[in-house]
C-alpha cells in the first residue's frame, strides 16, 4: 500500500540516502543544508512508502493555512529515483492531498525541480498536476548556458583576454566571508536588499558542503579583490548562486573574465551553467538589463515554476482515477509499478 507520512528527526538517515539516490535532487534537500534554517520554517516534509519501503521524499514547509514546496528552498517537488513512474506519481499526489487536508491545510504551492537538474527525465509530477487541476502561478526566467553544445560568443571571449592581459585572474578559496561582504554590499546598494545568505551561514554551508559549493574570487595582478562568484554544484548544474563584479572590475571586463573562467571549470562535469532568474513578482516583471547580459554569454532561459492546488479539489480529479489502486489498499493493476521497487 502507499502511505505517505511527515518528516521526523529519526528520518535522517534515510532521508538523505534518498535524496543521493534520486534522479531530481540536488544537495539542497540534503537535511544538512535544509536544516541550516529550521528556525525560520515549521518544516512538514513528506516521506512516500509502498509498504515500509522508501519511495520518494517532498521538502515542504507551513505558511498558514497553506503548505509549500519548502519556503527556504528555490524549488522542491517530489524527490524519486528511478522506481518513480507515472501511476505512481498520482498515487503519490493523492496521498498527499489526503494526508495535508486531513491535518487541516487547504492547498499547495508546488515548485518542481526545473528540468535541467535532472540527472534523467522526471517530470512525472507535471503530469499529476495537470490531472490535479494545479494552477500555474509563478514562472521565473533562469538563464542557463548548454555547455555542452555552446560556446562563449568570440566578442565575450575576447573581452576576457583583454582583462586577462589586464592582470585579472579568477582563483579558488576556501573562505567566502570576503566575497560575501562585496556580495552584500552591492545587493543593497542596488536593489536594497541583504545577500539572502549571511556571511556566517555561507561560511557553514561551504564548510558542511566542500565539493559542492566553491567560492572563485576575481582578483586584480595585486590580489585586490573585484568580484567573484559564488557557485553550487549539482550532477548536471553549476548554478551561480551569487555573482558579483565590483566598479574597479567591470571597466577591466571582469564580468567576461569571470564568466568565461566558470565555464572552462565547470564544463568537463556539468552540463549547465545556470545564472538563475531574472525577474520579480513570480514572473510577471521581467529584469530585461539583467537577462541581456546573461543573453550576451549564450545563455538561454530555462523556466523555475510554481503550481497552485487546492487539496480538496484534487481529491475530486484524483478520486475518479482508475490507476489509484496502489494508493487505496487495493492490489496494483500494473506489474511493472512494483517490478520498478524490487528491481
Amino acid at each position: 500500500m502507499l502511505t505517505a507520512r511527515r518528516y521526523r528527526l529519526s528520518d535522517l538517515k534515510a532521508w538523505n540516502r534518498q535524496v543521493r539516490m534520486s534522479r531530481n535532487a540536488t544537495f539542497l534537500f540534503d537535511r544538512d543544508y535544509m536544516d541550516y534554517h529550521a528556525d525560520r520554517f515549521e518544516d512538514h516534509s513528506l516521506l512516500f512508502f509502498v509498504d515500509e519501503q522508501l519511495l520518494a521524499v517532498m521538502p515542504a514547509s507551513v505558511h498558514g493555512a497553506e503548505v509549500r514546496s519548502h519556503g527556504g528552498l528555490t524549488y522542491g517537488g517530489i524527490i524519486s529515483d528511478h522506481r518513480m513512474g507515472a501511476e505512481l506519481m498520482l498515487g503519490c499526489f493523492f496521498v498527499m492531498c489526503r494526508h495535508y487536508a486531513a491535518e487541516g491545510f487547504t492547498g499547495l504551492l508546488y515548485k518542481p525541480v526545473p528540468h535541467i537538474y535532472h540527472a534523467r527525465p522526471a517530470e512525472e509530477d507535471l503530469y499529476a498536476l495537470f490531472r490535479c487541476g494545479a494552477k500555474l502561478v509563478a514562472r521565473g526566467p533562469s538563464a542557463a548556458i548548454d555547455m555542452a553544445s555552446t560556446d562563449i560568443p568570440g566578442k565575450k571571449r575576447n573581452g576576457a583576454k583583454r582583462g586577462i592581459g589586464l592582470g585579472l585572474v579568477v582563483r579558488k578559496v576556501d573562505d567566502p566571508a570576503v566575497l560575501m561582504g562585496e556580495i552584500d554590499r552591492n545587493l543593497r546598494a542596488r536593489y536594497g536588499v541583504p545577500a539572502v545568505h549571511t556571511t556566517a551561514e555561507m561560511r557553514r554551508l561551504a564548510a558542511a558542503f566542500p565539493k559542492q559549493i566553491e567560492t572563485m574570487q576575481l582578483e586584480d595582478g595585486e590580489g585586490h579583490l573585484l568580484g567573484g562568484a559564488i557557485v553550487y554544484l549539482s550532477a548536471v548544474v553549476a548554478h551561480v548562486q551569487y555573482m558579483v563584479v565590483n566598479d574597479q572590475g567591470r571597466p577591466r571586463r571582469g564580468m567576461d573574465v569571470l564568466v568565461t573562467n566558470l565555464v572552462e571549470r565547470y564544463k568537463g562535469g556539468c552540463r549547465y551553467l545556470d545564472f538563475g532568474i531574472s525577474s520579480q513578482e513570480n514572473g510577471i516583471f521581467l529584469n530585461t538589463t539583467l537577462m541581456a547580459q546573461k543573453e550576451g554569454f549564450a545563455a538561454s532561459v530555462a523556466c523555475y515554476d510554481g503550481y497552485q492546488l487546492n487539496f480538496q479539489e484534487a481529491l475530486l480529479c484524483l478520486g475518479q482515477s482508475s490507476e489509484l489502486g496502489l494508493a487505496s489498499g487495493q492490489s496494483c493493476r500494473n506489474v511493472s509499478v512494483l517490478s520498478r521497487l524490487s528491481g
